[in-house]
């Protein structure tokens, strides 16, 4: 009697152990389907930087819990000053040397994390692009001399034609000889309308600096050291 006495305790305690870690994971369960997912809000990127330029990034989450949020930031290129908060500093990559590169595309991806393991991400693409890349791809095109001033004063002119790149120049005269070819480089400050130009021609040590205006039809370039103004009216975009 006492054996079986013995065994119906061990078996009663087995049963109430497997009743207690049932209830046990139960429990453990419950709160993990109580446990919901944070949701992002807004996800402040800008969609177009320049080069080497500093922004911020930032985001807005909600999580039904109120847990503490862990931040995870990565970008495909620049530089980030930090990667672990809701709102971070940003430095675009830096422009290369030669000044009109086209624009590229950076990823931006943010993953954020609350206590219960549970996730919420979001990513976005900047262009970041070349001032310089921009004004001198508006100004590329086949252009064609109309008018040519000294001093104020319209002077006969030979007529010729010039072609702009986002990299280089030519400049060719219908009757003489004359002929330039080599490049160009835009000075600060300067946009699509007017600015300052360094001409550095083929085969020639002295840079030549003019002063644009453009309208989208005439380009008016003018030297003060030979108090010249050219007038070109613009062709073509083949570049």
């Amino acid at each position: 009697m006492k054996s079986i006495k013995l065994k119906s305790d061990y078996c009663r305690t087995i049963i109430l152990f497997t009743i207690l870690v049932v209830l046990l994971n139960g429990c453990g369960q419950i709160e993990t389907l109580r446990n919901g997912a944070p949701k992002i809000n807004s996800f402040n990127v800008p969609e177009q930087v320049q080069y080497g330029e500093t922004v911020k990034f930032k985001v807005s989450v909600f999580d039904p819990e109120d847990d503490e949020l862990t931040y995870s930031w990565d970008v495909s290129g620049g530089i980030l000053k930090s990667d672990t908060a809701a709102e971070v500093e940003w430095i675009a990559p830096a422009l290369p040397e030669e000044e009109v590169v086209p624009p590229q595309t950076v990823t931006v991806h943010v993953s954020v994390r609350d206590d219960g393991e549970e996730q919420a991400s979001e990513s976005a693409t900047i262009i970041v692009s070349s001032k310089a890349y921009e004004v001198a791809n508006a100004l590329k095109g086949f252009y064609e001399l109309v008018r040519t001033q000294i001093n104020g004063e319209t002077v006969e002119s030979l007529g010729g034609t010039m072609r702009l790149t986002t990299t280089t120049f030519t400049r060719q005269f219908e009757e003489g000889t004359q002929f330039f070819s080599g490049s160009y480089q835009l000075v600060e400050p300067y946009n699509d309308k007017k600015g300052i130009i360094n001409w550095f021609p083929d085969g020639i040590l002295q840079l030549s600096v003019s002063t644009y205006t453009w309208d989208g039809k005439l380009l008016i370039i003018y030297s003060a050291p030979t108090s010249t103004t050219h007038v070109y009216e613009k062709k073509g975009d083949n570049s």
